[in-house]
């Protein structure tokens, strides 16, 4: 067995341990990743399909806030009025902004403000969930499938907790919606059918949990708990969920703790940053800084950080070097973890040395003057030729 080979199954066999560490995990299916990558630190049945119940409502809200004016005024219709279980007791005729019920959707998982908000898009609550499934395939959301904008059971609406993390990722692009599922309450305004309303945000998570700022709670009998909840410390934001859950803030506790206590983000390099020092003969100057054409940021186990290596691969340079160029790269190698590589580009012109220069120019008129000398000897062992014939 080759050596590289054996390092190649090291490495498998390290990522699957890490991935698969036994936690104290109640949920049927679960995750935990950054954010900002998508990388995945942790998983369980990630694929397996399950019922999101009210984790449907990011989707419903990602719709709403981009498809939608806030500002606008919904007029309740009758069949919003009348859905059931969860809901922010919306009455038929009732004038409510849409920036209200997206409030009410992620914060207090308002069933009635779902359907409220989706009939007052699309025209109907049929041609809403058509934008829903159209949306989940633009983003790759592969075993997703949405018959409904809240999430109350039907056997033929599901997901997985990759897709969630997907849609996760994306909803908290948006400002307005990473606004809201942070907040611990909310007031909506009275209406011409309602007094002043108070809810808490049904993630306990954002009060017991330090750093948690969202996202969603999902619950059905199907279904079991079901929770998205992200936390950021020290700038780093980690994603954990859980699908089918006998206690979905426990096991989300559970997976974010694992995360923050266990890796590391670290910034190898950040786009256009200077991160070598190349030395290139006959060149003025010799040295050239080297800047990396990519950022790279890397989720490192605590105990790998102080093994990190670095190599610099330097290109067979010569001048002249335009800004821009693609001069070698650097190669860092986390034992036991992963590998990582940024090309690295000139960060100025580089031209020949002056004495390069004269060198270059001295030879090139030293050949011009071996080949006129050349063609002059031609030129008169013709001449002679001639004279004899």
């Amino acid at each position: 067995m080759s050596r590289g080979f054996t390092i190649l199954v090291l490495l498998f066999a390290f990522i699957h341990f890490a991935l698969t560490q036994n936690l104290p995990i109640t949920a049927k299916s679960a995750l935990l990743a950054d954010a900002e990558t998508g990388e995945i630190l942790w998983r369980r049945n990630p694929n397996l399909r399950c019922y999101p119940a009210s984790l449907t409502k990011i989707m419903t809200a990602v719709l709403i806030s981009e498809r939608g004016n806030l500002e606008d005024w919904v007029i309740v219709p009758k069949d919003a009025a009348f859905t059931g279980e969860s809901s922010m007791a919306l009455k038929e005729g009732e004038r409510v902004q849409l920036k209200d019920l997206l409030n009410a959707i992620l914060v207090r998982s308002a069933n009635d403000a779902c359907v409220a908000a989706a009939i007052h898009l699309a025209g109907s609550v049929e041609k809403f969930v058509e934008r829903m499934n159209e949306k989940a395939k633009e983003l790759g959301m592969n075993n997703t499938h949405f018959v409904n904008p809240h999430g109350l059971h039907h056997p033929q609406h599901f997901t997985t907790a990759r897709d969630l993390l997907t849609l996760t990722r994306y909803a908290l692009q948006n400002p307005t919606f990473q606004s809201i599922v942070s907040q611990r309450e909310i007031i909506i305004a009275p209406t011409n059918k309602s007094a002043l309303r108070c809810y808490r945000n049904r993630n306990k998570l954002l009060e017991l949990y330090s750093g948690c700022d969202g996202i969603k709670t999902g619950y059905t009998v199907p279904a079991g708990k079901c929770l998205v909840a992200s936390a950021t410390r020290n700038s780093w934001k980690l994603i954990a969920i859980v699908l089918g859950s006998q206690d979905h803030f426990a096991d989300c506790a559970t997976l974010l703790d694992y995360g923050f206590n266990n890796f590391v983000r670290l910034t190898l390099a950040e786009r256009g940053e200077k991160v070598a020092f190349l030395h290139i003969p006959d060149s003025t100057p010799e040295w050239l800084w080297a800047t990396a054409t990519d950022s790279v940021k890397v989720i490192v186990p605590k105990a790998k950080v102080g093994r990190i290596k670095s190599r610099l691969m330097q290109g067979n340079l010569k001048p002249p070097i335009r800004a821009g160029e693609i001069v070698g790269e650097i190669i860092w190698d986390i034992p036991g973890a992963s590998i990582h590589k940024v090309k690295l580009a000139a960060s100025h012109n580089l031209d020949w040395s002056w004495k390069a220069k004269a060198r270059f120019w001295s030879l090139r008129l030293l050949s011009v003057l071996v080949l006129v000398l050349l063609l002059l000897r031609i030129a008169e062992r013709k001449r002679k030729g001639g004279r004899r014939a």
